[in-house]
């Protein structure tokens, strides 16, 4: 887990050279990709279900990517989208192509079906951590 955790934190750094993060940032932004994937291995363990894990550690991500947003002054996307790419369920984007194009269309509609509700537990967590700092933003 903890070899895991290390390489999404490696990752997570060159996405954010790739997207063109400021270099000062680039540790901070592998930081909240690491934080994330192992919150993600954790709930893996814990209850065996890849949308729940992917929910969880979307907030979490989100969270941390607010925060550090706060603190250094610069916008969230700078450590979000960084910060979710080990969570993009692109493994089950890969299966759906591949089990279609195999003429398998039972096994892509399974992960059609899961791949979507990944990539809406990433959404679902982005938009509540997001709406919850503007709505404590504008109490203010």
């Amino acid at each position: 887990m903890i070899i895991q955790g290390i390489s999404a934190f490696f990752a997570t750094a060159a996405f954010s050279i790739l997207f063109y993060i400021p270099k000062k940032y680039i540790i901070h932004a592998g930081f909240t990709g690491s934080i994330g994937w192992f919150i993600y291995l954790l709930f893996m363990r814990i209850s065996d279900d890849k949308v729940i894990a992917n929910f969880a550690a979307t907030l979490l991500v989100t969270l941390t990517a607010h925060i550090m947003a706060r603190k250094l002054k610069t916008p969230v996307t700078m450590f979000l989208i960084p910060g979710i790419i080990p969570l993009v369920p692109g493994a089950g984007m890969y299966q759906i192509v591949l089990n279609m194009i195999n003429n398998t269309l039972d096994e892509a509609s399974y992960y059609f079906f899961e791949t979507i509700k990944m990539a809406g537990a990433i959404a679902l967590g982005i938009f509540i951590i997001d709406t919850l700092f503007r709505s404590r933003q504008r109490l203010k």
